[in-house]
């Protein structure tokens, strides 16, 4: 027991060995010492007895709730790490052996943001640096979607994506969708005053039906496709810095309940001719003008990581 403890189940085996040899040689020898030893009182038989199987027994009930614990510890932490990388319920799906999961929710809305500027500023800055704050600005995030019931589906480079609606329906998705942009403007405020007092950041939302499903063996992913998904990349990366640029499709949804500045129609790529809305813009922000327009921002160097994977992959196919 103790040489699997401290030397491990392969280092254990010559000592398991070396024990059932000492057995062995204890079955021949002991009628020949019986034969030569006086009667050992009962009670002290009885104690012996009792040692043999109590000292045995909590050793190995003490090794079998340590391994438990272990084992358990080990579950939890593979548990956090499954459900830090997919939602929840998709998690508990899989652990219960699904082994294929593909949805379809009709009615979501989706959310881009994009840091306009990044790549420059990155550049000219400590690497250390540029991770510490962009990991404090994304935990930031995670803990808005988190107070916000909205799910974050992954970030690439300086860009956040997120969903409300899936993978469980609401029928506020829209508004839980805003609030969330809303509360990440502001907090990117706060986070910029702190450090990149130079960079601005776009949301863009979009709202209707999205495929949704896990892909990958190794470093599994949930993550969302259709039009819904395209559009709200493109409210994005054709918005406005400091503003929430959303889709008609949202601006349906939101319009009685939001104040909303409707922009010129634009032209959006692989969309056609296109009229845009910018939500109210949170206090503490000082947006720039509304013509500013795609062209300029592109100029800026706003370009969004999201927008160009998405385009690398509509061109392969």
């Amino acid at each position: 027991v103790f040489a699997i403890l401290f030397l491990g189940p392969r280092g254990a085996i010559p000592w398991f060995g070396l024990f059932l040899g000492v057995i062995l040689l204890i079955v021949l020898i002991d009628p020949m010492v019986s034969a030569h030893v006086r009667q050992i009182p009962l009670w002290v038989r009885l104690s012996y007895w009792v040692q043999n199987l109590a000292v045995p027994g909590a050793i190995i009930f003490a090794l079998l709730r340590y391994t438990d614990i272990r084992r358990l510890a080990a579950q939890a932490r593979s548990d956090e790490l499954l459900t830090n990388a997919i939602p929840t319920s998709i998690a508990e799906r899989l652990k219960h052996g699904e082994q294929r999961i593909a949805e379809r929710y009709p009615e979501t809305t989706v959310l881009f943001s994009d840091i306009v500027g990044f790549t420059p500023w990155a550049q000219r800055t400590d690497p250390d640096r540029v991770v510490a704050l962009l990991d404090d600005l994304f935990t930031r995030f995670d803990q808005l979607a988190v107070e916000h019931g909205v799910e974050k589906i992954k970030t690439i480079g300086d860009s956040y994506m997120a969903v409300a609606g899936a993978p469980i329906p609401r029928q506020d998705h829209a508004d839980a969708a805003l609030a969330m942009a809303r509360a990440m403007l502001a907090a990117f405020a706060e986070w910029r005053a702190g450090g990149a007092p130079e960079l601005e950041m776009r949301v863009g939302l979009a709202s209707g039906a999205v495929v949704a499903g896990v892909i990958g063996q190794k470093r599994i992913l949930f993550d969302l496709w259709g039009e819904t998904v395209n559009l709200a990349s493109r409210m994005e990366s054709s918005g406005v810095p400091g503003r929430i640029q959303v889709a008609p499709s949202t601006w349906q949804l939101l319009r009685e309940k939001v104040a909303f500045e409707q922009r010129e129609p634009m032209e959006i790529k692989g969309l056609g001719l296109m009229a845009t809305y910018l939500a109210g813009t949170p206090s503490g922000m000082q947006p720039e003008p509304a013509s500013r327009s795609m062209a300029s921002a592109a100029e800026a160097g706003a370009v969004s990581q999201f927008q160009i994977a998405r385009d690398h992959e509509q061109t392969k196919n």
